[in-house]
């Protein structure tokens, strides 16, 4: 059974290693929807869904079986360099009719996170619980993405009665889903829209789940494994060339993170992320806010600090710093995500 790290540790991100555990790491890419007509931002055509499974191949990633990987990075174990792992979100139709059918061609394991209310209404797009059962009697992995895919953290109050309504909604879509499939499925959490709290994250770690989120970075032993990052690849991410630099790329060995969680009524957060191994990473940094250009002020030889210098609205934003690697033609990733929310 996997095991989580404690609360504390992985909240904090503080959890010491050897630096070549740096090197044993995966990247989660995460989709919605496989088609031309489904909205742009969630979006990759089966053509273009086709082209990121080629670059896969031809460029020498191996997909590995998301458990697969978990377990490995956990118990410290190696990984092919360049692991790969193929989620989605939601359970649209569509993964059904044109992504799983290029994932089967070329033999690709893949998750589905699944938000059950949907289901269970057969709305429209949605996938139906007989191809859901299909897919997992064929190998594919399905998981919780909880039953009304709702915001769990914003304009709400984090009193012990959100909290339980919270947890009643993940066990509900964790046992409609055991019930369909007829057998226990993995304690994973795939947050909706990507947004957690730090009582959220203690919420999952009492109840032995883990936490995937959708900022982007690599996952490896010093992760947050309440708030796992995955590469966006749909919309304007889908572009097949910066595709490729982020499946090359590691996670930056960060070892201490000054904000914990990604919810704060600052409009001007700060990111301080102290390395543990500087000795392979360049101290150029390339910085970003939600997507513009932004510079990063070194503290010390190994510590680094971000802020944004143009005050950030409500709502999610993102700030984004890699390094290129002196051993190898590839970067060191790091993604913080914020929140931002009345005071």
């Amino acid at each position: 059974m996997i095991r989580l790290i404690s609360t504390a540790l992985a909240l904090m991100m503080t959890v010491f290693y050897q630096p070549a555990l740096a090197a044993n790491s995966f990247n989660i890419l995460v989709y919605h929807h496989v088609s031309e007509e489904t909205p742009a931002s969630t979006s990759v055509s089966p053509a273009r869904f086709r082209e990121h499974l080629q670059l896969i191949k031809d460029s020498g990633f191996e997909v590995v079986d998301l458990k697969q990987a978990i377990s490995a990075i956990q118990k410290g174990e190696e990984l092919t360099d360049g692991s790969v792992v193929i989620t989605f979100d939601d359970g649209f139709a569509d993964i059904y009719t044109e992504g799983w059918p290029l994932l089967q061609e070329f033999n690709y394991p893949f998750t589905i996170f699944v938000a059950t209310d949907a289901i269970d209404d057969e709305l429209r797009g949605m996938l139906s619980w007989d191809q859901i059962r299909e897919m997992h009697a064929a190998g594919v992995t399905i998981a919780n993405h909880t039953s009304d895919h709702d915001y769990l953290v914003r304009h709400r109050n984090s009193d012990q009665s959100w909290l339980e309504s919270i947890k009643a909604n993940i066990i509900n879509a964790q046992t409609r889903l055991e019930n369909e499939l007829g057998e226990p499925i993995p304690k994973w959490l795939a947050y909706p829209y990507g947004e957690y709290n730090l009582k959220l994250q203690n919420l999952l770690a009492s109840m032995g789940y883990l936490g995937f989120a959708q900022h982007s970075g690599g996952v490896w032993q010093g992760s947050d494994f309440l708030a796992l990052p995955r590469f966006a690849a749909a919309g304007i991410y889908s572009n097949v060339n910066t595709l490729k630099t982020k499946l090359a790329s590691k996670p930056m060995p960060v070892t201490a993170e000054s904000v914990a969680g990604m919810v704060t009524t600052d409009p001007y957060p700060v990111m301080t992320a102290t390395i543990s191994d500087i000795n392979d990473m360049s101290k150029v940094l390339n910085c970003f806010v939600d997507g513009s250009p932004a510079e990063a002020d070194w503290l010390s030889d190994n510590q680094f600090q971000l802020q944004t210098t143009n005050a950030l609205s409500h709502g999610r934003h993102r700030y984004n710093c890699t390094s290129r690697s002196k051993s190898g033609n590839f970067y060191y990733w790091l993604s913080k995500p914020w929140l931002v929310l009345e005071n």
